[in-house]
């Protein structure tokens, strides 16, 4: 009887891995990818967009994870330079998510996917020259004149 239980079982636990293996996913790998492309684009459009003057854009982190059948949400961080108004060059690097759903589609084969929200998490600036602040010295503008004592009056006798 145990041997029979025991291979019930069995054909159970393999039929069941089979099909948990063989299962397609609601989200496929093109479709993945594709989000990814079209977010990279996103970025570099809008960074060049709202900063003309940045450069050396690079997405050091982009990948996406499936929330639900119909919603995706995507992890990403870039990095650029940017110049400030005094001329000294700073690196800032973005991190943030953003999540997509899908949406009717006018097309049978194709999936339209659209943003349902975007946050940034992280937002952090490198100074690439730093400035020297010694403890201790004076610049001529940070000086301040002695004060110099009020004249006091003398009591009538």
């Amino acid at each position: 009887m145990k041997k029979i239980v025991s291979l019930v079982i069995f054909i159970a636990a393999l039929v069941w891995t089979w099909n948990v293996i063989h299962t397609s996913q609601a989200v496929g790998f093109e479709t993945h990818s594709g989000i990814q492309t079209k977010l990279a684009d996103l970025i570099t459009q809008t960074l060049t967009t709202k900063r003309p003057q940045a450069k050396d854009l690079a997405i050091t982190r982009l990948w996406t994870e499936t929330l639900s059948d119909n919603k995706v949400r995507a992890v990403f961080a870039y990095k650029f330079t940017d110049i400030a108004e005094d001329g000294e060059a700073m690196e800032q690097i973005i991190e943030g998510e953003a999540v997509l759903y899908r949406d009717v589609s006018d097309q049978e084969n194709v999936d339209k996917w659209v943003l349902q929200s975007v946050k940034t998490t992280n937002d952090i600036i490198v100074f690439t020259e730093g400035s020297t602040i010694t403890p201790g010295e004076e610049t001529p503008a940070e000086a301040t004149p002695a004060a110099t004592p009020a004249p006091t009056a003398t009591p009538a006798k």
